[in-house]
């Protein structure tokens, strides 16, 4: 491995969990012989929803996940981190400290892994824009924290990792 190779994988190792260039989806799990017709659309359209909105279906290894649409003029901001107490007050107590109010937000656990699903207003309290770049550092940075996603215009762009986890 070089290092300048881009892997996606939905059945991650430790190898691949731990690679900076890796993007972890949700396995679906969802290929038996009797759904084969059917699985690989159900599976591009899940994987899709997931790209668009952040909601997780059919997942053998994440939670099940889904908030209403998101709010018109609001920043969605998906964070998987580690199930351990505490990481729903570090991720809500990041957004206080920029100022920014949570419109609505989900978590849920499976295992290990907690997903978080928050829209948030993209302006302070004082009518400044923030800027999403350092917003996401400050989440991903975060001890246990392992990814974390901006869904706006751009679907599936926003996408860090910490590595160290």
């Amino acid at each position: 491995d070089s290092g300048d190779g881009r892997y996606v994988t939905d059945f991650p190792d430790d190898v691949c969990w731990d690679h900076k260039n890796a993007v972890v989806l949700p396995h679906l799990g969802a290929s038996t012989e009797e759904a084969e017709d059917q699985a690989a659309a159900m599976a591009a359209n899940t994987i899709q929803d997931y790209i668009e909105t952040g909601a997780i279906k059919n997942s053998v290894n994440f939670p099940e996940t889904s908030l209403p649409e998101r709010p018109a003029n609001s920043i969605r901001i998906t964070v998987v981190n580690k199930n351990i107490p505490g990481m729903l007050a570090h991720i809500t107590e990041a957004l206080a400290k920029a100022d920014l109010n949570i419109i609505q937000q989900i978590n849920h656990s499976r295992g290990d892994i907690a997903y978080n699903v928050l829209d948030i207003d993209p302006t302070s309290s004082g009518g400044d824009a923030i800027c999403l770049k350092d917003l996401q550092r400050e989440l991903t940075m975060l001890d246990g924290v392992l990814s974390s996603r901006v869904l706006f215009d751009c679907p599936g762009a926003g996408y860090a990792r910490n590595i160290d986890g």
